[in-house]
């Protein structure tokens, strides 16, 4: 029950690759049978975990196989199979993210460095995929284990700010004060890129000045005010 429901969250969802194919698997931990029969393999073969190493391990019917520990295998004949002795090197792991996979021997990551083994932009939010509607966002710098999960989605950032108490959407985050002005400008608020940006801060006053080069990292719920520059009120 725990790894279905650790925490009180929904499990994770696990995929399998074999043979270069992709395969959805309900849960985290199967009898090594059980995968070859929910793949279509027949009772011929025999399923191996692919390893950084010419020395995979074959792996017998009814072991079980989390597929945290790598969920990447070949098959092959049953009559060729081997005793093999346990590989020292890395298995492969494939994380997944919208039906496309990608194999490494890396099972720690961050949100940013499995954006770039996708090549996702920053701007693009990473999600893991649960057995339920609620995916959770991975930010950037957040550490991400193959064992927790190897299934993502993406989906484009969008996210609103207020200017001049009027809604703002934006595809990104980190953006120069002159970027705001011109979004908002584009959006239809009435300023001038001209204008002085400022930050309303959490008790609802105004902050000082952003110089237009200012770079800044956006939140949603936001807000900004932009006056005049001789608009001192």
């Amino acid at each position: 029950m725990a790894e279905h429901a650790s925490n009180c969250r929904p499990a994770p969802k696990w995929a399998a690759v074999i043979e270069d194919r992709l395969f959805p698997m309900p849960r985290q931990k199967f009898v090594a049978r059980d995968i070859l029969d929910q793949t279509a393999f027949g009772p011929d073969v025999v399923l191996q975990r692919d390893h950084n190493s010419s020395n995979d391990v074959v792996i017998d019917d009814g072991q079980i196989i989390n597929l945290g520990d790598g969920n990447v295998f070949r098959v092959i004949p049953r009559c060729e199979a081997k005793p093999s002795s346990e590989c020292v090197e890395p298995a492969k792991r494939a994380f997944v993210l919208d039906d496309e996979w990608k194999v490494t021997v890396i099972p720690a990551q961050t949100g940013r460095t499995l954006k770039r083994l996708f090549d996702l932009p920053d701007e693009v939010e990473l999600l893991r995929d649960y057995e339920s509607p609620n995916d959770v966002v991975i930010a950037n710098d957040e550490h991400v284990h193959h064992a927790e999960g190897c299934v993502f989605t993406a989906r484009k950032l969008v996210l609103t700010i207020k200017v001049n108490n009027n809604p703002v959407r934006f595809t990104k985050r980190r953006v120069t004060a002159l970027e705001i002005k011109q979004t908002a400008i584009a959006q239809g608020v009435q300023i001038g890129e001209d204008f002085v940006l400022h930050a309303i801060t959490p008790d609802g006053n105004q902050g000082p000045a952003i110089p237009d080069d200012k770079k800044l990292v956006l939140k949603p719920c936001d807000e900004f005010r932009c006056v005049a520059a001789d608009d001192n009120s």
